[in-house]
């Protein structure tokens, strides 16, 4: 598939558009490449997509030093600055959730809705460190408290993902982007989003398991939550025409009320 090459904070970053449509930005998860979404976009044609390797992975040039998640954030804006799109929708999957997540936040207006696919609201419900570096082999061996199952079924996820073209090789791309997750956490600032959000999760998710999804429905006001019954962690590429029959349903939903959101500060009311 074409890319082009934009250059962004004097990284060249590796962007992917295709289809017609209205603009969906695709973000993708941990040591995802471009090709991941290729299920997904098939069945999303009648949408603009738009997709990157994120600094660091597949052919987008690594910084030198790691970017935090709003960084990436940052990044992600003037990616879509740079295509001429004020505003998309936004679909975040695992890792790329988190960023989704970040990207709202930080640039409400650009976002018109948002869809958050087996991901969280923090570094230490998504995947663990340990795991990745017992995917590539250069792991400690099982603590005793560590289920080996569980252990072997991330590392199954990861080989799986390596093995169809979806995840990177690169031991340097998983380091960057954890270290993007370091201390990074939206629990506290969700209830400021105010974009329409759907909450799709796996229930038999081995990586991000279901109670995360459970609280970023209960913390962004007015989210929806939709479940794939017996799906796991690639369920975007597993399920990939149930995934997009979610997405469209979501986003063709009538806007009613719904306006461009801006910046403004918003306020809790304790119970």
């Amino acid at each position: 598939m074409p890319t082009q090459k934009l250059s962004i904070y004097d990284l060249q970053v590796n962007v992917s558009i295709r289809g017609d449509g209205s603009p969906l930005l695709l973000l993708n998860g941990l040591g995802g490449l471009i090709r991941a979404f290729d299920p997904l976009r098939n069945e999303l044609s009648d949408y603009t997509t738009i997709t990157l390797d994120v600094p660091g992975v597949g052919k987008s040039q690594a910084p030198r030093w790691p970017m935090r998640l709003p960084r990436h954030a940052d990044t992600i804006a003037q990616v879509l600055t740079q295509l001429g799109f004020d505003q998309v929708d936004v679909f975040g999957v695992s890792w790329g959730g988190a960023l989704a997540q970040e990207f709202a936040l930080r640039y409400p207006g650009m976002v018109r809705r948002l869809i958050l696919a087996a991901t969280s609201a923090g570094p230490a419900m998504l995947v663990k460190p340990a795991d990745v570096l017992d995917f590539l082999s250069i792991g400690k061996s099982l603590k005793p408290h560590e289920p080996k199952g569980q252990r072997r079924s991330v590392k199954a996820l990861m080989s799986f993902g390596v093995a169809n073209g979806m995840l990177s090789v690169h031991p340097r791309t998983y380091y960057l982007q954890l270290a993007a997750l370091v201390g990074w956490t939206s629990l506290l600032r969700l209830y400021r989003l105010r974009q329409r959000t759907l909450i799709l999760a796996g229930d038999r998710d081995p990586l991000v398991r279901l109670y995360n999804a459970h609280i970023l429905r209960r913390a962004i006001r007015g989210a929806e939550l939709h479940v794939l019954q017996g799906e796991g962690h690639f369920f975007v590429v597993t399920r990939a025409a149930q995934t997009a029959d979610a997405i469209r349903e979501f986003l063709q939903q009538p806007h009613g009320e719904e306006k461009p959101v801006v910046d403004k500060p918003a306020f809790r009311i304790s119970a």
